[in-house]
């Protein structure tokens, strides 16, 4: 299911201030359409947890009167009816909430909520349907391999929001002209000419980074792939990496705000990873920790760097060294550590 909205705590006091709005029928005296689809939306959410099925369909078929043009109300309809064992219900629901917004195809293919339906003809038809529209979107990934007859490591470079990867990519061959580089591009925005990256980026990232490794898999040494981001870009690489470890069969190197989201309720094992955070950001630096503890708990190796400045891995490229160096085993300074660690 999807938090939706994000709008509203789900906090205890108002859970229960809910539960006795349902067991009213949803009625509630001068309450705005907004204020209703907000109650009606929590309500939905708790009951899905709950397991209270007939109390969730009805609760999000009230979202979808109220508001028709909210993705997330079908989308959530979608997983009600998945844990019922509807399949054709629940598909049609997809398409519903796809066709007006949500177009996470990653987010669809793990859900747990949709793990009944998962197999079925018509969910698999439908996921199918969604990945050709959505490519059809992007363009193929940028992709430079090394001249030689040797197996080439493979850096697959997640460029920022509005990057331009073409001046990207120019200074990651002349920095590392050893490895195959491999950029996934974001949406091109005509009015900016620049890439965006959209919800729909970790299937984007992750299909094209597919597609370079399968049709040069005799050039490329798949057991040494690195995913590597910053701003932005640094959490889609860590997302991406968290989610499809046996791409990243070498590691991630993340750099940014918001590290901490893509390693919740997730299985990390399997996974190597360098951070770095801007020590100036406390928000920043929190997200940073959390997302290292997270990866500890689950016994990945892990570093957590902080730097005084944002971007570190453009504009210090003996850090973006150092990550390299950690990830393939071999010895570095880090930092504050006093001494030099093998790992």
């Amino acid at each position: 299911m999807l938090q939706a909205a994000r709008r509203l705590p789900l906090l205890p006091a108002l859970i229960l201030c809910l539960c006795a709005f349902a067991a009213q029928g949803f009625a509630q005296e001068q309450a705005s359409p907004e204020e209703e689809y907000d109650r009606l939306f929590q309500i939905g959410l708790q009951a899905i947890s709950d397991r209270d099925l007939s109390l969730s369909e009805r609760a999000f078929k009230r979202c979808v009167q109220l508001f028709p043009d909210r993705a997330v109300s079908y989308y959530n309809l979608a997983c009600t009816y998945s844990l019922m064992d509807k399949a054709p219900e629940a598909v049609e629901q997809l398409r519903a909430s796809f066709e007006r917004g949500f177009q996470d195809v990653a987010h669809m293919e793990r859900d747990l909520d949709l793990e009944k339906i998962r197999r079925s003809p018509v969910f698999r038809k439908a996921i199918s349907d969604f990945k050709e529209l959505i490519l059809k979107d992007y363009d193929q990934a940028l992709t430079e391999i090394p001249a030689g007859s040797g197996k080439v490591p493979v850096l697959v470079w997640i460029h920022d929001q509005q990057g331009k990867p073409t001046s990207d990519m120019q200074e990651l061959k002349a920095a590392f002209p050893d490895w195959a580089i491999v950029m996934p591009l974001g949406k091109l925005d005509p009015q900016t000419n620049s890439h965006v990256w959209d919800g729909r980026s970790e299937f984007v990232i992750t299909d094209r980074t597919r597609k370079v490794l399968h049709d040069q898999a005799e050039r490329l040494d798949l057991e040494r792939v690195v995913f590597v981001g910053e701003g932005i870009a640094g959490q889609l690489a860590l997302q991406a990496a968290t989610h499809n470890p046996e791409l990243a069969s070498l590691g991630v190197i993340a750099a940014g705000p918001g590290l901490e989201g893509p390693v919740q309720d997730t299985d990390l094992s399997g996974l190597k990873a360098y951070l770095l955070v801007n020590e100036q950001d406390g928000r920043e630096v929190a997200g940073g920790i959390l997302a290292r503890n997270a990866l500890a708990q689950d016994k990945c190796p892990v570093v957590l760097e902080r730097l005084g400045q944002p971007k570190p891995l453009t504009r210090d490229r003996a850090v973006f060294l150092r990550a390299l160096s950690w990830l393939q085993g071999k010895k570095v300074q880090l930092p504050g550590a006093g001494s030099v660690r093998e790992f």
